[in-house]
C-alpha cells in the first residue's frame, strides 16, 4: 500500500450516536430525507440539532408521519426546506409545514428526480449553510471542516428500483466538478452507512470501541470492477481484483481505528450500525 500523503479522508461517525459522533455542536451538514421509510428514528433526531433538514417532496410526509404517536413532537422536528415538484407531499402536510414558515419550493423539472433537484439546491446553498455552523469541529481535518457533507435518510429503503436509484446518484454526484464547499455524500438506512470510495487512497475513521459502528464492513464494486488493497481490516488484501461474478467482500471486520483502502476504481464501503445507533 502506498504512503498515506494526499489520502480521502472519511468521518462517517459524525453523524452518529457513539462516542466519537453524537454530531457534535458544530458540525456542518446538511440531512437530505427521500420519500422511502424513515426507520432510523433516534439518529435522525439526534442529527437534527446540528443540521439542515431538506425534504424531497413526499419526504415531508415521512418526518410528519414519524411523529404520529407523539403528535407533541411534530412541531419539534420541522424541515427547514421542502423542495421537489411536489406531487407527493399530501395536501395536510404541505399546509402544516407552510403554516410553519417551512420554505416549499417547487421545482417542475421532469428530466430529474427529486433527489437530483434537492441535492441541486443544497449544493448552489452550500456556502450560506456552512456559514450557519457555530463552532468547528475538533475532530475534523481542516479541508472536511470547510465542505458541506449530505446524510441521506431513507437511502436503500423501499422499492428495489428506488435504491438502484439512489446509488446512481452516488455515482452521478462525483462525476459532476465540485465547488469547493462540496461535500461528501452518504445513504443512510436503518442499518448501515453507505459511501462511495473515491479512486487511489481512503482513510475511514471509524472505530469500532466509539460506539457508533459493529466491526462489519462491505467494500463493493458495484460501477467498475476494481483493484484494491486494504490495511486495518480482518481479512486484509493486497492488489485484489473484485468485481461481480467473481470476488467481493462483504461481512469484513474492522480491526483498526483507521481503516486504509486503495482503490483502482470508485467503490462502495458500507459499515454496520451499532445496535445504540439504530435502536
Amino acid at each position: 500500500m502506498s504512503p498515506t500523503l494526499g489520502a480521502k479522508e472519511w468521518y462517517p461517525a459524525r453523524f452518529t450516536l457513539g462516542k466519537d459522533g453524537r454530531c457534535l455542536k458544530g458540525n456542518r451538514f446538511t440531512v437530505l430525507v427521500l420519500n422511502q421509510p424513515l426507520a432510523n428514528k433516534p439518529l435522525f433526531c439526534q442529527c437534527y440539532d446540528e443540521a439542515i433538514i431538506v425534504a424531497a417532496d413526499g419526504g415531508a410526509n415521512r418526518v410528519y408521519d414519524l411523529f404520529q404517536q407523539e403528535k407533541t413532537e411534530i412541531p419539534k422536528y420541522i424541515p427547514n426546506v421542502i423542495c421537489g415538484d411536489l406531487d407527493s407531499i399530501r395536501p395536510e402536510v404541505q399546509e402544516y409545514y407552510e403554516a410553519k414558515g417551512v420554505e416549499i419550493i417547487k421545482d417542475p423539472d421532469q428530466d430529474s428526480t427529486d433527489m437530483t433537484k434537492c441535492l441541486r439546491y443544497i449544493r448552489e446553498r452550500s456556502h450560506h449553510f456552512l456559514s450557519l455552523g457555530e463552532t468547528p469541529v475538533n475532530n475534523l481535518s481542516d479541508s472536511q471542516e470547510s465542505r458541506l457533507d449530505i446524510a441521506v435518510f431513507g437511502g436503500l429503503g423501499g422499492r428495489a428500483d428506488q435504491a438502484f436509484s439512489q446509488i446512481h446518484h452516488l455515482y452521478a454526484e462525483v462525476r459532476q466538478d465540485p465547488k469547493p464547499s462540496a461535500g461528501d455524500l452518504y445513504l443512510i438506512t436503518e442499518e448501515s452507512i453507505v459511501f462511495l470510495l473515491e479512486k487511489g487512497l481512503n482513510k475511514i475513521y471509524a472505530p469500532v470501541a466509539a460506539e457508533s459502528f459493529t466491526e462489519n464492513v462491505g467494500i463493493i464494486p458495484i460501477g467498475k470492477p476494481s483493484v484494491i488493497s486494504t490495511r486495518g481490516l480482518e481479512w486484509d488484501v493486497t492488489n485484489w481484483p473484485t468485481e461481480f461474478g467473481t470476488h467481493i467482500s462483504t461481512s469484513n471486520h474492522v480491526k483498526a481505528d483507521v481503516v486504509e483502502v486503495e482503490t483502482t476504481e470508485r467503490v462502495l464501503f458500507t459499515l454496520e450500525f451499532d445496535k445504540q445507533t439504530k435502536m
